[in-house]
């Protein structure tokens, strides 16, 4: 049983929320909602998710399921990569483990195919700035290991005019010299930007009116 059905419900055609599914079928295991669908729940976008996405720090087989009409994707994280959620109000009625603001920005700049794209997550970032606790996201940034995300979150940072401060400076000198997919779903070519370490492989001028509107 993955989810308790309301006395006042029909249960031919109740649909259950997904994101309370899950948690039912973690058992008690850890896991925390993530990616588009903790965007979501963070009110950093209002695309609407065909399925709810969850990580784990546990290989989950198959990795996406299909319960009672909803789609359920599991992603595995490895334990250096599993840490920053939190218990959070996902219904009027019941709580679920949610990355939090930090860790959502951290794992959309990770793999932005599961966030919406690029342009959803620059404009999670800008919309959501003032709310945001630097110290801790430069944190969550350096423990997730990923040069490339740390790239991305600055680059955005940087075209989206927003303050600059000597931590973005340190974390920015200390990527490397490789070069990284801007867009890591688009193709393997664009302009090389010496400054973010990132080839840009969409339209920047696009890219920033987009962020901006």
């Amino acid at each position: 049983m993955y989810h308790i059905i309301p006395l006042s419900a029909d249960p031919q055609t109740y649909s259950p929320d997904s994101r309370l599914v899950a948690k039912y079928m973690m058992k008690g295991k850890d896991y925390y909602i993530a990616y588009a669908s903790a965007m979501k729940v963070l009110g950093l976008t209002a695309q609407p998710g065909y399925r709810t996405l969850v990580v784990t720090n546990r290989q989950v087989q198959p990795p996406i399921k299909n319960i009672a009409g909803t789609s359920i994707q599991f992603i595995y994280h490895t334990c250096s990569r599993f840490f920053g959620y939190e218990e959070m109000w996902v219904t009027n009625q019941e709580q679920a483990m949610v990355s939090d603001l930090e860790k959502t920005i951290v794992d959309a700049v990770s793999k932005p195919h599961l966030c919406g794209g690029i342009i959803e997550i620059g404009k999670a970032i800008y919309h959501s700035k003032e709310r945001t606790d630097l110290q801790k996201l430069f944190y969550y940034l350096s423990r997730n290991r990923s040069q490339a995300a740390m790239k991305r979150y600055l680059f955005l940072s940087d075209i989206l005019g927003m303050e600059w401060t000597s931590d973005h400076q340190r974390m920015l000198e200390e990527t490397g010299s490789s070069f990284s997919l801007l867009d890591p779903a688009g193709p393997d070519r664009g302009i090389k930007n010496s400054r973010s370490g990132l080839k840009i492989n969409i339209e920047v001028n696009t890219l920033k009116d987009c962020l901006q509107s």
